[in-house]
């Protein structure tokens, strides 16, 4: 492996490196934008690496300090959402980002917002000497999302200043649509009428079906919501606007109202297990950048059946243990590499200091070594090394292993891909097939 600049031990909340300025650089990618008069602009570039804060219990201060470990050893890209840990994670990653661009005088500024704060004397002080001097906000790629329940005009430039104002900051990088269809409330409410309305002799068709959705389209209310973000980056309140969770079809619907077009982004949920290989062809081919979550196999509870009819979790399965092996990488690397090789940005989630430090090396370091079995084994780092090759990350057979995986191909009744949706495991509409 090559050598590698000194990154920060999990000892205490922050440890500065030696040399600030040997910090891994994450690759980036450049994002269709515009500014507010519409022309093109080349300058928003977003790191192909980032830190999820996905399911970081609420309140507790763990999004704070993994977000101010990730941004003291490189990361640069923090992803979030107005409804993580019900708006708390927000506001953590706003006070973590708005301690690393202080400096020590500032720290005690008495706007600080401290009520979600858990660090203790010693940690904050500790963390005011280690403030890297000339890490500004435009240094740091913040990414957070509109919930469903602020659907349309209003309620999105409601939901954004609310997010603007947890975030400490006056723009938002990249501002996505998180979720394509209504929000359970509209369900709620849907289902109400129909008992209303309906006879008892009459069967209730799901909110979901097809015929509720010539009832109700969600196409009209995207297309505001999108036209609210349009204008939000003409008030240079975003850089840049995309979406997440959608569908070829929700992507062509929208195409035809857009005034920016196309989306920068568009966030899904990708592994090997759900490649979305057609969706991802698309995207490339419209000069949408994909980001995927759940790279290394998602969070939400699927269940022991669903992990068994998958044959087993994706950092468990034997294909991808062999590959880690043949690198002396781990599971999680080798899934993160597959996806940046692809293409993909990705946002894996850690609070572990030495996981962050890994899911780092994945991206940014391209010399993959190829060690023999007998090297490995040995655990003889000082042996001969004329046997070993290099390889710039995964290579052919690697693809083709990881590819075997794929339970959305082949797939004729659809049970493949609703056992391969890892994510929004207990949503109705999990698997996006409305308007």
């Amino acid at each position: 492996m090559s050598s590698q600049p000194p990154l920060p031990s999990d000892e205490g909340i922050i440890i500065r490196p030696v040399c600030w300025k040997n910090v891994p650089v994450v690759p980036s990618v450049t994002l269709h934008a515009v500014d507010e008069n519409n022309a093109r602009r080349q300058d928003v570039k977003m790191p192909m690496l980032g830190i999820g804060t996905y399911k970081f219990a609420k309140g507790s201060g763990e999004a704070e300090r993994a977000v101010a470990n990730a941004l003291q050893m490189g990361y640069r890209h923090v992803d979030t959402a107005f409804v993580y840990g019900r708006g708390n994670t927000e506001r953590e990653v706003g006070n973590a980002i708005w301690k690393m661009t202080q400096n020590d005088d500032s720290y005690d500024d008495d706007n600080y917002d401290d009520s979600y704060d858990n660090d203790d004397d010693d940690a904050k002080e500790a963390m005011k000497k280690s403030l890297p001097p000339f890490l500004t906000r435009r240094d740091i790629f913040i990414t957070t999302k509109q919930w469903r329940d602020y659907h349309g005009y209003e309620p999105t430039l409601e939901c954004l200043e609310v997010s603007l104002k947890r975030l400490r900051t006056d723009y938002i990088d990249l501002y996505l649509i998180h979720w394509p269809g209504p929000s359970t409330k509209h369900y709620h409410s849907q289902e109400q009428n129909q008992d209303q309305h309906t006879s008892t002799s009459t069967p209730t068709s799901s909110p979901s079906s097809s015929s509720s959705s010539h009832e109700f389209t969600m196409a009209p209310i995207r297309a505001e919501t999108w036209r609210a973000m349009e204008d939000a980056v003409y008030q240079r309140k975003c850089k840049a606007i995309g979406v997440s969770n959608f569908t070829i079809s929700h992507l062509e619907t929208l195409r035809k109202t857009a005034r920016i077009w196309p989306p920068a982004v568009n966030q899904i949920e990708v592994h090997p297990y759900n490649p979305q290989t057609d969706l991802i062809t698309y995207c490339r081919d419209h000069g949408i950048v994909v980001q995927a979550y759940a790279s290394l196999g998602g969070q939400d509870n699927v269940g022991r059946k669903t992990w068994e009819a998958l044959g087993g979790k994706l950092a468990e399965r034997s294909e991808i243990r062999a590959i880690a092996k043949k690198y002396n990488r781990t599971p999680q690397q080798v899934l993160l590499r597959w996806a940046i090789q692809r293409g993909m940005a990705v946002l894996p989630k850690s609070g572990n200091v030495e996981h962050l430090k890994e899911n780092m090396l994945a991206i940014v370091d391209d010399a993959w070594i190829i060690i023999p079995d007998h090297d490995i084994d040995d655990g003889d780092d000082d042996k001969d090394r004329s046997d070993r090759s290099l390889s710039y990350g995964l290579d052919e057979m690697d693809f083709e292993s990881l590819a075997s995986l794929d339970k959305t191909k082949e797939d004729t009744d659809g049970e493949g891909k609703r056992l391969a949706r890892l994510c929004w495991a207990r949503d109705r509409n999990k698997m996006l097939d409305f308007d």
